[in-house]
């Protein structure tokens, strides 16, 4: 390896560091960020090389995740204040962010504004450095419990943009497009909770809904069994989202796992491996 050349040799090592999400081979909960993490440590010519693989998705699902990311950009912030070399620019090359540190929210309430209030005030304070990548990333997916949170500080830098910059000579920075929604029951009603008035989700233009396989592993196992409407986990969505408040959004699509009876929870379901389900994705147009 040490004769190759240089170019073939940050081929190789960018191939290497690429993280891999779906673990195919086992469902062990391993960090996926582990070899691009190590390699990066080799020379700041590797680094630079490897890091856009690296922050093209942030997946923040682990322990204290979102907290350990706020604080890396945080760093670069140092950085650059410093105009030290190890500066990068995080927030251009980030293109999707997942963040579902549900373990910290109450799973078993279908209020989502217990939840909300129940929170966890470290992730508050990190909106300040979580605001600008949320704002640039074109594909965000987010726990239910948290999405208030996103939305009220978007909101906050939205209306202190259009305070200052009241000519409109320069766009805002940023507007996700498409929306996953995750640690969602069949019966949760949060779009309709929260919709009106927030900027974010006037520019949403694909949602997407992760059912909560844990919490509605019977209801699923009954639909499969035949026991229940397989439209059931669709009807509440359709009912109770306001749809005129999403003015540009273009496609809502739902997934419905199939399991078989019987199914345990406690021992169907593990945080700490995966489980092989055959899962339907159902998509509607909303025009």
């Amino acid at each position: 390896f040490s004769n190759l050349p240089i170019e073939i040799a940050l081929i190789v090592l960018t191939y290497a560091a690429k993280p891999t999400f779906s673990q195919e081979e086992k469902y062990d909960d391993k960090n996926p960020y582990s070899t691009a993490v190590s390699l990066c440590l080799v020379s700041r010519l590797v680094r630079r090389t490897i890091l856009p693989e690296l922050l093209h998705t942030i997946l923040l699902r682990r322990p204290y995740s979102v907290n350990m990311f706020a604080n890396a950009l945080r760093m670069q912030k140092a950085y650059a204040e410093k105009e030290s070399d190890l500066v990068f620019d995080y927030i251009s090359t980030i293109k999707r962010v997942w963040i579902d540190d549900s373990c910290n929210y109450p799973v078993d309430t279908n209020d989502f504004y217990i939840a909300y209030r129940s929170g966890n005030s470290q992730f508050d304070q990190n909106m300040d450095v979580l605001v600008p990548v949320i704002l640039a990333t074109p594909a965000l997916a987010i726990n239910s419990y948290q999405l208030l949170r996103v939305m009220e500080s978007v909101q906050n830098a939205w209306d202190f943009y259009t305070d200052r910059n009241i000519s409109r000579h320069s766009s805002f920075p940023g507007k996700p497009k498409s929306l996953t929604l995750t640690g969602l029951d069949v019966n949760c009603k949060i779009l309709h909770d929260i919709c009106g008035g927030f900027i974010f989700l006037t520019w949403i233009t694909r949602i997407t809904c992760l059912i909560d396989l844990e919490a509605d592993s019977n209801s699923f196992c009954d639909t499969s069994r035949g026991l229940r409407s397989p439209e059931h986990p669709l009807r509440n969505w359709i009912c109770v989202t306001p749809w005129a408040w999403l003015k540009n959004l273009e496609t809502f699509s739902i997934f419905d796992p199939h399991l078989t009876a019987p199914c345990d929870n406690d021992s169907h379901i593990d945080h700490t491996r995966g489980v092989d389900v055959h899962v339907e994705r159902l998509t509607l147009p909303t025009s």
